[in-house]
């Protein structure tokens, strides 16, 4: 079986919960996922106002169009900061032309709004960060509409990676990994 990759894309102000428990999930599941700077250092601050230190910058991604899919943490400054990066708004288009999955959360789908992704889908994400003229979903955690997973705040971030770890390993994938996160006797 081939090697399912994501990239967790962090800037200053993002959400820390969503980031880090994502990455966790995904791990535990077996996905490989590499969380990365968009600025040109190794730090990031968060919106609660800790300090993130990641492997690898943007730029030091040999290659970050290779991945199999996506992730945009929310965080209201980290997303403004997400979407004002040209080579983060390159990697979020090249991504939607080849067909691949986008996942964002909390303020993140707002950026994916922006761009027309969202308009005649199902989406949800944090309240007043509604964009395009998609279907948005109030009464859900989480939404999967073709090749977007859209999460409405951190309280939902387990469900959002669940879901991303569904899509590529199904029903299985999750169950493999509920035992250590949620307790459940396999």
């Amino acid at each position: 079986m081939k090697e399912i990759r994501g990239l967790i894309l962090l800037a200053d102000g993002c959400e820390e919960v969503e980031a880090i428990a994502t990455h966790d999930i995904l791990t535990r599941a077996g996905i490989k996922v590499d969380m990365v700077s968009t600025k040109d250092c190794h730090r990031i601050h968060t919106s609660m106002g800790l300090t993130i230190k990641v492997e690898k910058n943007l730029k030091e991604i040999e290659n970050p169009y290779s991945y199999d899919f996506i992730v945009l943490p929310g965080g209201k400054l980290g997303v403004q900061n997400l979407e004002k990066n040209r080579r983060v708004q390159n990697i979020i288009e090249s991504y939607k032309e080849q067909d691949k999955l986008i996942c964002a959360i909390c303020a993140a789908p707002s950026i994916l709004g922006n761009k027309g992704y969202l308009d005649n889908k199902k989406y949800v994400c944090f309240p007043s960060f509604e964009r395009g003229k998609g279907f948005y979903q109030e009464d859900k955690g989480v939404v999967v509409e073709e090749k977007l997973i859209t999460g409405r705040s951190m309280f939902f971030t387990i469900p959002f990676a669940e879901e991303i770890v569904r899509y590529f390993l199904g029903e299985e994938g999750v169950k493999k990994i509920q035992q250590g996160t949620r307790g459940i006797r396999c």
